[in-house]
């Protein structure tokens, strides 16, 4: 793998308040220095470009719950109980309490994905062929950056890479917030006013209506869901047979699995974006203020941030 660096400043168009009261100052792991606007802003136009060609780009994300998958565990519980602080500890033993025979990942918006002890060499397989899919196909949206979230996680998930044999480049690698902004900025508007648009996800039919209703207030001209398990999308095949198409982006929220399952829509040719959290505020605009980069500069209210500490 080339060198990673913490030299991206995570500063997003739109997003200037996130950056004013960010503290310390946030810094994402990049190839290169450069300006996190221009960053994006060559990720947005490499994503609408492909729409407008009707080119086939998945974009995963991976954030603590991939990274955990991928290592089997979280780098922190590898280390001595007394080189760890107060509040990694509690954290720490949390993990313990919630850890079953198998394995398990997610947030309380999602659930959790779980796999048997014997599933997990399975899942694992599908999950390691599915990022090298995109690593060549598309783009992986990493939480790489100087934060206490993700820096624990840097040097063990790019050994990993490196085993692994997946290609991360200057031409495949993004950061995470990538997709948040995305969805949550302008340039929502050039992604989706007036496209069809195919849903992915295990949600309940109540969130599929209040999602369908977010992406109907955007102006898309059409939205059809395809469902998936809640805990086990690494194990879904998809039946591409009873989409409508064309379609003109897909939007999935399938947690881990989601690599899964980006790798078995190449052929709706289209943008397909793993967007996870972001298909719940679109459910629930009041869910925007739990997580960065999901409420632009013209709503920012920090008394009703709930992300920062």
């Amino acid at each position: 793998m080339q060198r990673l660096s913490p030299c991206v400043e995570l500063r997003f168009p739109g997003f200037e308040r996130h950056y004013e009261v960010s503290n310390p100052k946030s810094v994402a792991y990049a190839f290169e220095p450069m300006r996190g606007v221009v960053w994006y802003t060559e990720f947005v136009d490499r994503i609408l470009r492909a729409q407008a060609e009707r080119r086939f780009l998945p974009v995963y994300r991976m954030c603590d719950g991939e990274f955990i998958f991928a290592l089997g565990g979280h780098p922190e519980d590898k280390l001595p109980w007394r080189r760890l602080s107060p509040g990694r500890l509690v954290k720490r033993v949390l993990r313990r309490l919630v850890r079953g025979s198998g394995h398990r990942t997610g947030t309380n918006e999602y659930g959790y994905e779980s796999y048997s002890a014997r599933e997990r060499e399975k899942t694992f397989a599908i999950f390691v062929s599915s990022l090298k899919f995109i690593a060549d196909k598309g783009i992986l949206a990493l939480c790489l950056q100087n934060t206490p979230l993700a820096q624990p996680f840097i040097p063990a998930i790019c050994d990993w890479f490196d085993l692994h044999h997946i290609p991360l480049h200057r031409q495949n690698y993004h950061h995470f917030y990538s997709i948040y902004v995305l969805l949550h900025g302008p340039d929502r508007v050039r992604l989706l006013r007036n496209r069809r648009v195919l849903v992915v996800t295990g949600l309940t039919n109540e969130k599929r209506l209040g999602i369908e209703a977010g992406l109907r207030s955007l102006g898309v001209s059409g939205v059809e869901f395809v469902s998936v398990s809640r805990s086990r999308a690494m194990l879904d095949v998809i039946d591409l047979t009873s989409i409508r198409q064309p379609v003109d982006v897909a939007l999935i929220g399938a947690g881990v699995g989601a690599a899964n399952i980006l790798a078995q829509l190449e052929p709706l040719g289209t943008v397909c974006l793993d967007v996870g959290f972001a298909l719940s505020t679109l459910a629930d605009r009041e869910l925007r203020w739990n997580r960065p980069y999901c409420v632009p500069d013209e709503e920012f209210d920090r008394s009703r941030v709930r992300w920062l500490k």
